[in-house]
């Protein structure tokens, strides 16, 4: 997904640069790529979260374990 909308985003430069494209068609093309950017970063963290999980899981690590864990990611995550 994220490959596509660099793509994208670097055709939208090009028909900026044409005057084929607004500003506006541009900035909001940036803020999708982010957005996609930002959704890919995410998916990643929780496929790695759930993996952590899993693996505590398997070796018995126990729930105590598994708890402190979200709730120091929870912390990190908090603005």
């Amino acid at each position: 997904m994220v490959p596509l909308k660099k793509r994208i985003s670097d055709e939208q430069l090009l028909r900026h640069n044409g005057m084929l494209a607004s500003v506006f068609e541009l900035l909001a093309d940036a803020r999708t790529q982010v957005l996609a950017v930002n959704a890919a970063i995410d998916a990643q963290r929780d496929f790695w979260m759930a993996d952590s999980a899993l693996q505590a899981a398997l070796t018995g690590a126990g729930p105590a374990h598994a708890e402190l864990a979200r709730d120091t990611n929870q912390k990190e995550t908090k603005w």
